[in-house]
C-alpha cells in the first residue's frame, strides 16, 4: 500500500483534489471543479483532510453539456502514484447512478475505479445492484462487478458470480439464479427460481435473454431450455407470449389457449391466440387495437373447426371505436356478429342472448344533449325469428334544459326520430301462423316539460308541472293501424310533500317523515299506435310520482289518477341509515293500457313497498315488493350487499309473475349469489352462483380459488352450466392459469411469504 503525501496546505490540497477528481469522475473533459471542504474534520495534513463526522465534497460545476458528478467521503487521500483513495462511508452520484461503498481506489493511468464492498450501485429508479467488489470505468457504465445481486424494479433478483457491463445498454450476468420470490438469509430454496449458465440484459429493450436456463419449483428442476427470452419487469408491453391458460370442458375435451402479443408500435398491437383440444377443436383468436390522440380503435374475433359442426367454418367478429371530434362531439360504434347461435355461448366468449350493434354520434353538455344511433338487432335465443323481430332502426334524439324567464321553474324541450324496420314481408299477427309479421314504421316525436316548486308555511313544499308529448306515426304492414297516425299526450300536475323531521334523543339519530300527494290530470282518450318499445314497463320508487311509467316513447300513461307515498328515513351517527317508502296509485278508471297480469293494472294498482337498511360495517339490504290488496306479492326483488377487509358479496332474489304481454310465459324466479373471500393473505375464494328457483336446479354455477404472493399466481376456476334446451346436455369447464410475476410488468401481491427462523 503506497505511504500517504507529506503533509500539504489548506491551498495545495484543494488544487490537489481539483485535478484528481476532474479525472476520476468523469468520462470527458471538465470544464470546472468546484470543492467545498466541511468543518469538523482533523485538519492537519491532507492525509487527514476530514475525518470522524467531516465529509470531501467534489463536484464538477457543469459547463455546456458536461454531466455534474459529486463525491462523499469520511476520508481522502493521494498517493505518490497519482492514485486517489477515497475511504469510509463512500458516496458517489453521477447522472442516474448512485454508488455506495466502503473503499474506492483511482487509477488514473487506466481510467479505472477499484471498489471495495459491500457495493449498491443505483442505476435510476428501477435497478439496484449489490455486490462484494468491483472494478469499473470512471463513469460507472462499463467493468466487472463480483459476486453481485441485481434488483429490477423492486421485483427481480439476480445473483450472480460476476457482472460484466460492456457498455451503458447491456449487462451480463454469469452463473445465475433468477427469481422474484423473496430470499430469506437462512438459505431455504426459493418457491420457483430460473438458473441459467448466463442473463444478459439489454436495459433499452427491456428484455431479459437466459442461456442454459432450468426452471425449478421448490428447488425441483422442471424444463430445461437452452434459450429463453423474458420481460423485464420494467417493461409493460412487448413482443412476445401472454399467460397461457389450461382448459377442460366436458364438450370440447382439455384443451390449451396460449396468446402472443405483438407490439406494432408504441400506438397499436396485435394480439393471436391459438387454441386446441384434445376432440379435434381448433381456434384462432385474434384482436387488434391502436390509439389515437383523440380516440381508440379496436379489432377482433375468432375462427373455429370443430366436430360440432363438422365441415363448416365458425367464428365471430367485432369492432369497436370511440373518438372525440370537435365541438364536444364524440364518434363511436360496436359492432358485432356471429356465423351461428350457439357459438358466443359454446366458446365462453360471451353469454348475450341477443347482439345490438350501433354507430352512435353524440354530444353531451351542461344543458343540452343529442344523439344519432344506427342499429341492428339479432336474437340468438333458440325459438326466436330474427325475421318477425325489429333488426335494423335508426334513431335520433335532441334534449334542452333551461330556466323560463318571468314564469320561474324550469322546461326541458325534446325531440326525437325513429325509423324501425323487419326482414319479414307479412303482415303483422298472422292469423294463420299465429306469430307477428314485418311491420315497420317511422315515428316523430316532441315533448314539452315544465316544473316549478315552491316553499309554503310550515315547511310544505308545493310543486306544479305540464308535459305535452306529440307522436307521429308512418306505419307499413301492420292492418290493425293505418298509414299514418298522430297522438297529442297532455298532462298536468299538482304535488304536495311536507317533509316533517325530528333529531336528538337518546342515541342521537335524526328521523326524517315524508308524505306525498300527487294529482295528474290527462286525457282519458288517446291515438291508437304500435307499441314497440314499451311492452314491460316498470313501478318502483323512481317513476311513482312520474308523468308516465312506460319505458319508451310508444307507451304513454293517460287518464286523471292520484299517487300517493309515505317515506320514512333514519340516520344514527354510527353510521347506520335505513328507509322505508310506501307508495300507490290511484286511478279515476281503467284505462286497459295495462296488461291483466301487470302490477299496474286496473284502477287500484299493486301496492309498491320498498326498505333499505346500511350499516357501519359495509352491509346493505334492500327489498323491494308489489304487493296487492290480497296480499299476494307479484313482483319482488331482495339485494345484499356486504364489503370488508376481506369479503366482498353482493346477492340477489328476484321474483316474477309470468306475463304473456311482456314474452314471459311462466313465472321466474331466481337467486343469484357473487362473492369473493380472502381465506388468508394469500388464497382467494371465489363463487359466481345463478340458481333457477322456478325450475329448481342451478343455471350456472363457478367457483373460484386464487393464490398469490410476491412471485406467483394460480388461478384456477370450475363452472358447471345448465343445459339451455331439453336436447343439449350441461357442460361443465375447469380452466387453470399460473403466471410466474415480476416478469412485464405484472403486479406482486400485497402480502409477502414470511422467512422462517
Amino acid at each position: 500500500m503506497p505511504a500517504p503525501a507529506p503533509a500539504l496546505d489548506c491551498r495545495r490540497a484543494v488544487a490537489g483534489v481539483r485535478r484528481v477528481l476532474a479525472r476520476a469522475l468523469t468520462t470527458g473533459a471538465v470544464a470546472g471543479l468546484s470543492l467545498a471542504l466541511v468543518p469538523g474534520g482533523f485538519g492537519g495534513g491532507f492525509g487527514g483532510v476530514l475525518g470522524g463526522n467531516g465529509a470531501l465534497w467534489a463536484q464538477e460545476a457543469p459547463l455546456g453539456q458536461a454531466s455534474l458528478a459529486t463525491l462523499v467521503a469520511d476520508r481522502v487521500t493521494l498517493g505518490r502514484d497519482g492514485a486517489l483513495v477515497a475511504e469510509g462511508n463512500i458516496e458517489v452520484f453521477y447522472t442516474d447512478l448512485r454508488l455506495s461503498a466502503t473503499r474506492i481506489v483511482y487509477d488514473r493511468a487506466a481510467d479505472q475505479l477499484d471498489i471495495t464492498g459491500p457495493i449498491t450501485l443505483t442505476d435510476g429508479p428501477r435497478t439496484v445492484i449489490v455486490a462484494d467488489s468491483a472494478a469499473l470505468s470512471a463513469d460507472l457504465q462499463r467493468g466487472i462487478i463480483n459476486s453481485a445481486r441485481v434488483v429490477l424494479d423492486q421485483q427481480m433478483q439476480i445473483a450472480a458470480g460476476s457482472v460484466v457491463r460492456p457498455d451503458a445498454r447491456y449487462t451480463e450476468l454469469n452463473n445465475t439464479i433468477a427469481s422474484s420470490c423473496r430470499i430469506c438469509e437462512t438459505g431455504e430454496t426459493p418457491l420457483w427460481e430460473i438458473r441459467a449458465t448466463r442473463i444478459v440484459h439489454d436495459r433499452d429493450a427491456r428484455q431479459l435473454y437466459f442461456e442454459g436456463a432450468q426452471f425449478r419449483l421448490a428447488g425441483v428442476p422442471l424444463v430445461y431450455l437452452p434459450r429463453l427470452r423474458m420481460p423485464d419487469p420494467t417493461l409493460e408491453r412487448g413482443t412476445g407470449f401472454l399467460r397461457p391458460e389450461l382448459r377442460v370442458d366436458s364438450v370440447l375435451g382439455v384443451g390449451m389457449r396460449v396468446p402472443y402479443f405483438i407490439a406494432l408500435a408504441p400506438d397499436r398491437d396485435l394480439t393471436l391466440a391459438p387454441t386446441i383440444t384434445s376432440r379435434e377443436s381448433y381456434t384462432l383468436e385474434a384482436r387488434y387495437r391502436q390509439a389515437f390522440a383523440a380516440g381508440m380503435l379496436e379489432f377482433g374475433g375468432a375462427l373455429t373447426r370443430d366436430k360440432l359442426l363438422p365441415g363448416d367454418w365458425r367464428g365471430y367478429g367485432y369492432a369497436r371505436g370511440d373518438f372525440g371530434l370537435r365541438n364536444d362531439f364524440r364518434l363511436s360504434f360496436d359492432i358485432t356478429a356471429v356465423r351461428d347461435r350457439e357459438y358466443l355461448d359454446r366458446y365462453d366468449f360471451s353469454g348475450e342472448t341477443r347482439l345490438t350493434s350501433d354507430l352512435t354520434l353524440s354530444r353531451v353538455r351542461r344543458d343540452a344533449q343529442m344523439r344519432v344511433q344506427a342499429l341492428h338487432f339479432r336474437s340468438l335465443r333458440l325459438g326466436d325469428s330474427n325475421d318477425v323481430l325489429p333488426s335494423r332502426a335508426v334513431r335520433a334524439s335532441w334534449d334542452r334544459r333551461f330556466d323560463v324567464p318571468g314564469l320561474g321553474g324550469a322546461a326541458q324541450v325534446s325531440f326525437g326520430a325513429l325509423a324501425l324496420g323487419r326482414t319479414a314481408s307479412t303482415p303483422v299477427m298472422d292469423a294463420a301462423t299465429d306469430t307477428r309479421g314485418g311491420r315497420d314504421l317511422a315515428r316523430l316525436s316532441m315533448q314539452a316539460t315544465w316544473r316549478r316548486d315552491w316553499v309554503l308555511p310550515a315547511g310544505v313544499l308545493l310543486g306544479t308541472g305540464v308535459d305535452v308529448a306529440v307522436d307521429h306515426y308512418r306505419i307499413r304492414q301492420d292492418a290493425a293501424f293505418g298509414d299514418s297516425a298522430t297522438r297529442v299526450t297532455p298532462q298536468a300536475m299538482v304535488e304536495l310533500r311536507w317533509p316533517l323531521m325530528r333529531s336528538g334523543g337518546g342515541t342521537g339519530a335524526s328521523h326524517v317523515l315524508e308524505p306525498v300527494a300527487q294529482f295528474i290530470w290527462a286525457r282519458d282518450s288517446g291515438t291508437g299506435v304500435p307499441n314497440e318499445d314499451s311492452v314491460m314497463p316498470e313501478f318502483d320508487e323512481g317513476n311513482l310520482f312520474s308523468f308516465n311509467r312506460f319505458n319508451g316513447l310508444d307507451g304513454r300513461e293517460r287518464g286523471r289518477r292520484i299517487n300517493l307515498g309515505l317515506t320514512w328515513t333514519r340516520h344514527d351517527p354510527a353510521g347506520w341509515s335505513s328507509a322505508v317508502t310506501l307508495g300507490r296509485v290511484f286511478r279515476e278508471r281503467d284505462l286497459g293500457q295495462f296488461s291483466a297480469q301487470s302490477p299496474l293494472a286496473g284502477g287500484r294498482p299493486d301496492w309498491l313497498a320498498s326498505v333499505q337498511v346500511q350499516t357501519a360495517g359495509g352491509l346493505t339490504l334492500s327489498n323491494r315488493a308489489l304487493i296487492d290488496d290480497g296480499l299476494s306479492v307479484s313482483r319482488m326483488e331482495t339485494r345484499v350487499e356486504w364489503a370488508t377487509d376481506r369479503l366482498e358479496l353482493a346477492s340477489s332474489y328476484l321474483n316474477i309473475n309470468s306475463n304473456p304481454a311482456e314474452d314471459r310465459a311462466r313465472d321466474a324466479s331466481e337467486l343469484l349469489l357473487d362473492a369473493s373471500y380472502a381465506i388468508s393473505d394469500f388464497w382467494t375464494g371465489k363463487i359466481d352462483w345463478r340458481y333457477d328457483v322456478a325450475q329448481r336446479r342451478a343455471a350456472t354455477t363457478t367457483l373460484g380459488l386464487e393464490y398469490r404472493n410476491e412471485c406467483l399466481l394460480v388461478d384456477m376456476r370450475l363452472s358447471r352450466r345448465a343445459a339451455p334446451t331439453v336436447n343439449a346436455p350441461a357442460t361443465t369447464q375447469f380452466g387453470l392459469n399460473v403466471e410466474l410475476l415480476g416478469f412485464g410488468g405484472a403486479t406482486a401481491g400485497p402480502a409477502r411469504r414470511q422467512c422462517r427462523g
